[in-house]
């Protein structure tokens, strides 16, 4: 049986260290309490000598969940909007956009596009007068519902990004996209909630907060429902329990992680289950046993459950083996390219990332599933099955 210990080479993630579980810290604080975004910002862009920042979360109406600039003259960041159009043809359109690797930093200079930067008003006019050179982004979430993003701008005096840096940025983004996830679930903007425990009591998703075996110690409105109902969770014993999960053990898993952020990774993101009905939804799991700030929260409260309904159905093969091999949606990406013929080059083209990069991918892909070509690759997602 597949591993659900979740993603990530043992080298890289040997790698964190005090300052990097610090900024992991800072994200999470800034989950809890929104103005706490610039400090989170501040501290990746310190760590990493970005010039700034800007973190953007946008519903589908547009409406804006959070928007953080840091560092970034209030000009600049005013004029931002007038150049939506530049930058998502930067980023290959809206097309383009969509099919970018969720968690994976991303580099501007190893687009396609990069050589016609100079005929990007974006880029010749916002960009190149404040001294920057390269951008790295991250896309954090992209479906019908909402959007989110992280844009990183280098500057021409700090030089490229290494290849240790780079992995140090990968391990930050399972991070950011939960936190992002979550953001977007809880919109406190819409609410006149103090706390974060009082925002979960009135958001529509149902949420729970549970100890270290996951014994409920709260539960909103919407919780308690499904808790009465059985369905999609329940409680045993006193207990939180995922009634039908797509892959046992994810929950219980991430929960046991909680007081451990920089190994949680990405477990805990987006862990699939059915209800009686057949109907999907989505699991996410957020770390509370080391917040700064815990006001409205138990002390017994280790992590909070999310439950949300507006959960895509599993794709087999791509989605299977993601959820098999813990593959990040970086190796999901090429695993599901692989399948569908690409070629190195290809690939390379359409992820916006370095040959390098995508061997470095590919191996993890045939290191995680136990394949050693791409021919075998493709022979697993013709045999794929999830173990109901």
């Amino acid at each position: 049986m597949p591993s659900l210990s979740g993603g990530g080479n043992p080298a890289v993630a040997a790698t964190f260290d005090i300052a990097l579980n610090d900024i992991i810290g800072a994200i999470y604080d800034a989950t809890i309490e929104p103005d706490g975004w610039p400090d989170a910002l501040d501290a990746i862009l310190s760590r990493f000598s970005f010039q700034m920042a800007i973190l953007g979360i946008a519903r589908a109406d547009a409406s804006m969940v959070a928007e953080v600039g840091c560092n970034v003259p209030s000009q600049y960041l005013a004029l931002v909007p007038a150049y939506t159009g530049e930058i998502a043809r930067a980023w290959g359109g809206l097309v383009g956009m969509s099919r970018l690797p969720l968690e994976e930093p991303l580099l501007y200079s190893d687009l396609p596009s990069f050589p016609e930067r100079h005929s990007n008003r974006y880029y010749v006019e916002w960009a190149r007068p404040q001294g920057l050179v390269d951008q790295c982004v991250f896309s954090l979430i992209s479906d019908d519902s909402i959007s989110a993003s992280l844009g990183l701008g280098i500057h021409e005096r700090r030089g490229p990004l290494s290849d240790h840096e780079m992995d140090e940025l990968r391990l930050l983004g399972p991070h950011l996209r939960r936190a992002a996830i979550i953001s977007g679930i809880v919109d406190r903007s819409a609410t006149a909630a103090e706390t974060f425990g009082a925002a979960l009591d009135v958001i529509s998703a149902g949420a729970v907060l549970v100890g270290p075996r996951l014994e409920i110690v709260h539960a909103n409105q919407p919780a308690e429902k499904m808790l009465l109902d059985g369905d999609p969770i329940r409680a045993a014993s006193g207990r939180l329990e995922l009634v039908n999960e797509i892959l046992r053990g994810g929950l219980v898993s991430a929960v046991s992680m909680a007081n451990n952020e920089a190994e949680l990774g990405r477990r805990g993101i987006g862990i699939p289950a059915l209800r009686r009905d057949g109907s999907p939804v989505a699991v996410h799991v957020m770390p509370l046993d080391r917040r700064a700030s815990r006001r409205g929260i138990a002390s017994t409260a280790v992590a909070a459950v999310f439950v949300a309904e507006n959960a895509s159905r599993i794709a087999a093969p791509t989605d299977t083996a993601m959820l098999l091999y813990s593959l990040t949606p970086a190796e999901a990406r090429v695993f599901d390219l692989v399948v569908s013929g690409r070629s190195s080059e290809q690939m390379s083209a359409e992820l916006g990332i370095r040959a390098s990069t995508l061997r470095t991918h590919l191996l993890r892909v045939f290191d995680k599933t136990g394949r050693h070509s791409r021919s075998d690759l493709v022979r697993l997602a013709s045999e794929i099955k999830l173990p109901l």
